[in-house]
């Protein structure tokens, strides 16, 4: 074969190469994965919501045989007084997790899901910086040694986006946040999660000190200027950046997904009528839809004590929504 030959055939099998390269990956950002998911909840705020937490843990363990849950440990409500621990409810939780094999993320530390975000006990605020430091290693220390043992753990969640400006909280201290993730990893060999905002923080630096990086996701959010307005965030921007921080990470989840309404007065102000109408059950499979575009795997759920209630109220479109996920 003549050498010009050579070298049209040498470029017609490279292009031929870089085309099905180019359509494979077109195909890897179109194709929507089928997530495992599961839910983000929290004790206070099912308290808050005047329902028992106890009872709508169960109904989301047993009646939407949810089996993945991300628990935050709220410090006020384990620690009340300094030293004297009340582990009743979070026993409950872990051994009913236990029963049903189902697979546990706890979020420790003193900035855990759910506002104000910071959950200090009353007795820890007045503490000096270094006596405060102290108490919330000691309460760190006894949840993980309490806990390590459960077959129902499965990661540790190490403070929640510990340095995204939200929520009323103590300013953040770096020196302190590099103690707790020294602390957890020498008490359990367990994987340590670090939660950023998907859309408003940096992945990489938490990524870097992360065996699980989980992102927020919110479809509507709310600010002074524009009010409530959809994020105008493609579905192929997480893509992106996962792939950015894949090298740093053993797994990428989706700690909350949002799956309630961004709430704009008191809920005690709502109508039904606005309550139904601020977060649908096309507005929780759209977001399903949307997040399984994104490629991610595992995905949390934001917002499973919102349907209880709403359920408990005559309006069970939510929970039937969420039935028919978790069932599938």
């Amino acid at each position: 074969m003549k050498s010009g030959a050579k070298t049209i055939t040498f470029i017609t099998v490279l292009l031929l190469v870089l085309a099905g390269g180019f359509f494979c990956f077109i195909s890897w950002l179109t194709q929507s994965s089928q997530p495992t998911f599961g839910v983000t909840f929290s004790t206070v705020y099912a308290q808050n919501l005047g329902l028992d937490a106890k009872e709508t843990y169960l109904a989301l363990l047993n009646d939407l045989k949810i089996r993945h849950f991300r628990l935050p440990v709220y410090w006020s409500e384990i620690e009340p007084k300094r030293g004297a621990f009340n582990w009743e409810t979070m026993d409950f939780i872990v051994s009913e997790a236990e029963k049903n094999q189902a697979k546990l993320i706890l979020a420790i530390g003193r900035k855990v899901p759910r506002w104000p975000e910071c959950f200090i006990p009353d007795w820890a605020e007045g503490l000096t910086n270094s006596d405060a430091e102290e108490a919330l290693l000691k309460m760190e220390t006894a949840v993980v040694e309490r806990y390590k043992n459960s077959s129902a753990v499965e990661s540790w969640q190490v403070e929640n986006e510990p340095f995204f400006p939200f929520g009323v909280c103590p300013a953040p201290s770096s020196s302190l946040f590099e103690k707790e993730l020294v602390l957890v990893r020498s008490l359990d060999q367990r994987p340590i999660m670090l939660t950023v905002s998907g859309e408003l923080d940096p992945w990489l630096d938490a990524a870097r000190q992360a065996d699980v990086l989980g992102i927020s996701m919110y479809r509507v959010s709310w600010n002074p200027v524009f009010g409530l307005f959809p994020y105008p965030v493609p579905a192929l921007a997480y893509r992106f950046r996962s792939l950015v921080v894949a090298p740093f990470i053993d797994k990428l989840v989706v700690s909350e997904l949002q799956a309630e309404p961004w709430f704009t007065k008191s809920i005690d102000d709502l109508t039904g009528q606005e309550r139904a109408a601020a977060f649908t059950a096309s507005d929780l499979k759209n977001n399903v839809n949307y997040v399984g575009l994104t490629g991610a795997k595992e995905v949390y759920l934001w917002g499973a004590e919102w349907w209880y209630v709403e359920k408990k109220m005559g309006r069970s479109e939510l929970w039937k929504a969420a039935e028919e996920l978790f069932k599938n």
